[in-house]
Parts: C-alpha cells; structure tokens; sequence
C-alpha cells in the first residue's frame, strides 16, 4: 500500500477525523469509548492534539460501509493508531 499524506481538518469523534480533502479517516484496530462518556471527551482532545491543523500520513487498510478510510497514521514518525489503543486503555 502507498502512504498518502493530507491535512486534518475536524476531529469527528474518539477514533476518526476528516481530512482537507473531505475524507474521513477511522484508526484501524481501535476500540472506541461509548459516545457520550468523559472517556470519548478525553479521547477527543487526545485525538485532536496528536492530529488536529496536522499533516498527517496515512495507509489505506479497508474501506468499511459508510464509504469511510480506515487506515493506519502517522505523524512525524509517531504512531497514531498505537498512541489512541494505549491512551484509551489507560483511561
């Protein structure tokens, strides 16, 4: 697979954000916290920390039914999906 790059925009909820170019990307293999709860918040600003006004790399794996980018990310080197899956685990 080619890594593509693009600058994220808006974080959509714990796990998944949309990129300049109208794509919405979901970290592959993360479990997401139940919507609503101050674990999805913290969740949130993490995201949005690590990714949010950032140009981001990132690996198509699939494509799930909502026509969105399940992948995996990178920023500078640093891997978004693991930063997320270690972060959620410690909350």
């Amino acid at each position: 697979m080619v890594m593509k790059q693009a600058t994220v925009v808006e974080i959509l909820d714990a796990i998944s954000f949309r990129l300049r170019t109208d794509a919405i990307i979901v970290l592959d293999g993360v479990t997401p916290p139940a919507k609503g709860s101050e674990v999805e918040k913290k969740a949130r600003e993490k995201l949005a920390e690590l990714v949010l006004k950032k140009k981001v790399s990132y690996e198509t794996t699939q494509f799930d039914e909502f026509g969105r980018t399940r992948a995996k990310v990178q920023v500078d080197g640093i891997d978004i999906n693991k930063n997320m899956a270690d972060y959620l685990k410690s909350l």
